[in-house]
């Protein structure tokens, strides 16, 4: 399914604008905005294809194969920054600059192992890494096909994260903060021993003396506990987060918002923002915004991958 709702400063209107964009049951698929097109990867567990669209509601309907990507490819931990998307595996770096041939560069002799893609935040692609030797968790930039540990982020222990910071299934979103600093937040998701945690997790630039700043919120607790799969943007001057599922299995089947910047979280008044009645619960999910428009693509619930 494929909604979206144009900005008001009061009231939401949600429209379906596209539906049956691929024939597949079961899937993974990462939609983004890039090069004035939507495109949608879908990974079926055999092979990896795009959908393209030039607007929103009319896409291609013989999809393109990629080259160059594992199979599977986990296609959610896809990373765009500007016109280049980053995807790793297994201690592998893949990148594209066309969307379809894809170039993998091994890392395997490195210092570090290769863990996950993290968001693309203050005009850097940011990943997470492993030492190997004592098996902390670091963040790193990508600068073309090179990956560089970040060495100037306070609010770390001995410059390592801590270890409940999430490496797969978590939310995360770039944003401007009131005081106009770049700032980025991590939501929930799995730690590096795989469980669901709740934590939210602040990144902040400093540009007076070039440093970040990792704080964590998880002291203010939301209305939502552990969850994964849940998706985060910033739109209309707040934060809105859709989606995901908690420990129990329950489905957050609300939108949520933030008005203070990830410190806390609420439940909109439903007669101004509320998703159309045929919208079902689901985690995954793709949520881009592109003028003035939301728009909510994909997803996938416990028996289907919405299309």
């Amino acid at each position: 399914m494929y909604y979206r709702y144009n900005l008001n400063p009061y009231l939401f209107v949600w429209n379906k604008v596209a539906d049956n964009i691929f024939p597949f049951q079961s899937c993974e698929t990462k939609a983004f905005h890039i090069n004035n097109q939507f495109v949608l990867f879908v990974n079926n567990a055999l092979s990896t294809q795009v959908y393209i669209s030039p607007n929103d509601s009319t896409w291609n309907q013989a999809p393109t194969q990629t080259t160059g990507l594992p199979t599977p490819c986990h296609v959610r931990d896809i990373v765009q920054k500007q016109d280049t998307l980053y995807y790793i595996d297994n201690n592998q770096l893949f990148y594209s600059t066309n969307l379809l041939s894809w170039t993998a560069v091994d890392y395997s002799t490195a210092a570090f192992t290769l863990i996950n893609m993290l968001f693309e935040y203050n005009n850097k692609a940011w990943c997470i890494i492993q030492d190997k030797q004592i098996k902390q968790l670091k963040l790193a930039t990508i600068i073309g096909d090179s990956i560089i540990p970040m060495t100037n982020i306070t609010g770390l222990t001995d410059g390592y994260l801590h270890s409940n910071f999430p490496i797969s299934d978590f939310a995360a979103t770039e944003f401007e903060s009131s005081s106009e600093r770049p700032r980025a937040m991590i939501v929930g998701g799995r730690n590096i021993n795989g469980d669901p945690i709740n934590t939210r997790w602040n990144l902040e630039y400093i540009k007076n003396n070039d440093t970040y700043r990792l704080k964590d919120f998880t002291i203010s607790q939301p209305t939502f506990h552990t969850l994964t799969g849940a998706s985060i943007v910033q739109y209309g001057g707040q934060l809105m987060m859709f989606g995901g599922i908690d420990n129990d299995l329950k489905w957050n089947s609300n939108i949520l918002y933030s008005d203070d910047e990830g410190m806390n979280w609420y439940i909109p008044d439903t007669a101004n923002n509320q998703l159309p009645i045929e919208y079902q619960s689901r985690q995954n999910q793709s949520v881009i915004v592109h003028n003035n428009s939301l728009y909510i693509i994909g997803g996938q619930s416990n028996s289907i991958s919405f299309s």
